[in-house]
């Protein structure tokens, strides 16, 4: 814990350590929305990986879908430690209202549950087999090197789309995490249109991740960086679009690769709609509200894009429910 951490008041001692893992869970780790998410983003990995392996084959949800979500979740909660911890000194001066900045639950209160959660990941992995387990330990590797900011912080800082780039790579090793749970297999086994729309993940949420720094002129802070910032009020919105071109196109190839139906593509061109017009709202009407609205749009495409996937797979070939490992 930093000197300044230290420094501050504290209200701690007045909640029971889970209370205040509560209230720090419910402004910076909302499960609804976050179950929401893992849901939808394992379900379209864990089909693709059926459908890639075992041709023909009808989906299904079995006990190994429930400790591989259960473990994604977790790596998405340690990684919110981890950005809270390495971050904390800057939210201070910028967040001061935060849970965490007011003091109400401490940084040592989180080394406690980043200790908790990061021992059920390797457990849960290491209970699905050796490939999983694997598959944890890059992703933990590759997140330790995320809060160490590669060792090169202040270089990447000047550098905002290779820092977002290199943060976002999480994303695939994620899939990957799921591949492994999904099949038994170790990452390295997963096939070439895998890891396409393992890209895929990365480009939405690349996406995403600009479009939460989206700001009005209005709402730029002295000292927070945004990609308004950095491209113009405008260039950040423009840069959204290409990338969300990009995925989309990835999405509907590995749709082809896949034979599935025009509804699928249908659904594809209603989200990107729904974007452009987040896009054009921001253009010809900039505001606070707008500005917001990209996130919104965006957050929902990642979650929706899957979804139309598992859907449509789940639809051509079955689901089947219950059973044991695969």
């Amino acid at each position: 814990m930093t000197a300044r951490a230290e420094s501050l008041p504290t209200s701690a001692p007045a909640h029971p350590l889970l209370a205040r893992w509560g209230m720090y869970l419910a402004e910076r780790f909302p499960l609804v929305g976050y179950c929401l998410l893992i849901f939808s983003f394992y379900s379209s990995n864990q089909f693709l990986a059926h459908a890639l392996t075992a041709p023909g084959e009808p989906m299904h949800y079995d006990f190994s879908s429930l400790l591989g979500a259960l473990a994604v979740l977790g790596v998405f909660l340690h990684l919110r430690i981890f950005d809270d911890h390495k971050d904390y000194d800057e939210d201070c001066r910028h967040y001061p209202d935060r849970v965490l900045q007011q003091q109400i639950v401490t940084l040592r209160d989180l080394k406690w549950l980043l200790a908790l959660v990061v021992a059920v990941e390797f457990f849960l992995a290491a209970w699905r087999g050796p490939g999983p387990f694997c598959a944890m330990l890059l992703v933990m590797a590759y997140s330790l090197l995320m809060l160490k900011e590669f060792f090169a912080r202040d270089w990447l800082k000047q550098r905002f789309l290779l820092y977002a780039s290199t943060h976002m790579m999480i994303v695939p090793l994620l899939a990957i995490t799921v591949f492994s749970f999904a099949t038994g297999r170790y990452p390295w086994q997963a096939p070439a249109w895998y890891w396409l729309y393992a890209l895929v993940g990365f480009c939405v949420g690349f996406n995403w991740e600009v479009s939460r720094k989206i700001r009005s002129p209005e709402e730029e802070i002295e000292g927070v960086d945004t990609y308004t910032k950095r491209f113009g009020t405008y260039g950040a919105a423009y840069l959204v679009l290409v990338i969300r071109l990009i995925d989309t196109a990835l999405v509907a190839l590995v749709g082809i690769h896949l034979g599935l139906s025009g509804w699928f593509y249908t659904w594809l061109l209603v989200l990107f709609a729904v974007c452009l017009i987040g896009f054009f709202q921001y253009l010809f009407q900039t505001s606070p509200v707008t500005a917001r609205r990209m996130q919104t749009y965006a957050g929902l495409y990642i979650v929706a894009f899957d979804l139309a996937l598992a859907l449509e797979l789940g639809r051509k070939l079955g689901i089947t429910f219950g059973g044991s490992f695969s």
